[in-house]
């Protein structure tokens, strides 16, 4: 009987022993939702570029300048399919800072003001000082806006779909871009006018454009 009491009280004492153990849950990592499409009318042909439909997929990247201690940077967007040409790219700039060695990024604040600053952005060549569109056709040639265009053309972020998050991966401007414009690719042609014509031929830049109506991209700056 003894024994048994003893068994008992050990039994007891492991159960209440286990009870309070407190079994420890880290935090939840952070992870920013990062997402992309693109749809619109590119030459009179509707086209849509959906993540991972096509091979598709995100793709931020970023270009600097730095000169004299100072960075000038464009940051820029696009959907990239390793199985198709065409893409439609968007870069808007110039964010400056401060950076004395060329290799610093920005601070957080900077970044984020830039994009929440810059929603109804100019166009701009390169994008230096606003907005560039870049389009490469099945063809792969390239066609971009142009500033100095007499077409009628608009951008706008939606000042709404403007966040900004971070995780363990990088800080992050998301965006939802709506613009209209003409996009230019110059061919190199035989210019005609030359006569008789020379061995080889002399060549002369002609330009052509097409037109970018109704787009939408959705999608994300990183810093």
């Amino acid at each position: 009987m003894y024994k048994k009491g003893i068994l008992t009280l050990g039994i007891i004492s492991l159960i209440l022993t286990s009870c309070n153990k407190h079994e420890i849950i880290p935090a939840p990592t952070p992870s920013v939702e990062l997402k992309c499409s693109f749809q619109g009318t590119v030459g009179g042909a509707f086209v849509e570029y959906t993540e991972n439909v096509d091979n598709y997929s995100c793709f931020p990247s970023i270009a600097k300048q730095t000169l004299n201690g100072v960075t000038d940077a464009q940051y820029l967007f696009s959907m990239i399919s390793t199985s198709q040409l065409p893409k439609v790219q968007i870069a808007l700039g110039s964010l400056t800072w401060s950076d004395p060695t060329g290799t610093q990024t920005p601070a957080l604040s900077l970044f984020n003001n830039f994009f929440l600053a810059n929603d109804i952005p100019p166009y701009s060549d390169g994008a230096l000082a606003g907005f560039e569109v870049t389009y490469r056709d099945a063809y792969n040639l390239t066609w971009k806006s142009s500033d100095t265009s007499t077409f009628v053309q608009d951008v706008v972020f939606d000042a709404i779909s403007i966040i900004q998050e971070s995780d363990a991966s990088g800080d992050y401007s998301k965006f939802v871009c709506d613009f209209n414009c003409p996009v230019y690719h110059t061919y190199s042609v035989v210019d005609i006018s030359v006569v008789p014509q020379t061995t080889p031929p002399t060549m002369r830049d002609s330009v052509a454009f097409i037109l970018i109506e109704n787009a939408q991209y959705k999608g994300y700056f990183k810093r």
